[in-house]
């Protein structure tokens, strides 16, 4: 009858620990959504090593003309990982090659598995381009575009061509390449 109750208590208080450590377990990073929203992270990859350098170039400029977007590099190992965290909205911007930018776009191996990847473009260096999801919003597109576009001779920018690999160019980026001169959003109202 002991050691029932024993082995009975035993069991409930080992689930109790396995339930602890699942919740605890659940996510190491408890304040992501937090902190990917306070930073814009542009996504680079350690397969790409000239995008990364590429990508640390366009943050620095990023950092001097927008210090309030706290611009950061965030590099993943693999370029599937890059696609991957684009197509589940985790990052907004990204640094490809144009090699990357068609395969990940045409669903080529090993990008099969995201396709649609729905992407459009901001700035064009010739060799590497800073795309972005479509649900980045106007303005942030406008300010980054023009911001990079400031440094355009020293990063060796240019104004990217229309659909290439059947990218867009984003609207905000598409505004500023115009001429155009946007108005920042209203601030949204205290409660």
């Amino acid at each position: 009858m002991k050691r029932r109750f024993f082995l009975t208590r035993l069991g409930l208080l080992g689930s109790v620990f396995a339930a602890a450590a699942t919740v605890q377990a659940h996510t190491p990073y408890r304040f992501w959504n937090v902190f990917r929203k306070r930073n814009m992270q542009i996504m680079t990859s350690l397969e790409d090593v000239p995008g990364d350098d590429t990508g640390e170039a366009w943050v620095a400029v990023l950092r001097d003309h927008l210090p309030l977007s706290r611009a950061m590099v965030s590099r993943a190992h693999k370029m599937t990982r890059t696609a991957s965290l684009l197509k589940t909205n985790q990052v907004k911007l990204a640094v490809l090659s144009h090699t990357h930018a068609q395969q990940m776009v045409s669903g080529a191996e090993p990008f099969a598995e995201f396709v649609p990847m729905e992407l459009q473009i901001l700035v064009d260096n010739g060799q590497h381009m800073l795309v972005t999801r479509t649900d980045l919003p106007l303005y942030h597109g406008y300010l980054v575009t023009m911001a990079l576009m400031e440094s355009a001779d020293a990063l060796k920018l240019r104004k990217p061509a229309a659909a290439l690999f059947g990218m867009a160019l984003h609207p905000g980026a598409q505004a500023y390449f115009s001429g155009d001169k946007l108005e920042p959003p209203p601030a949204p109202a205290e409660p």
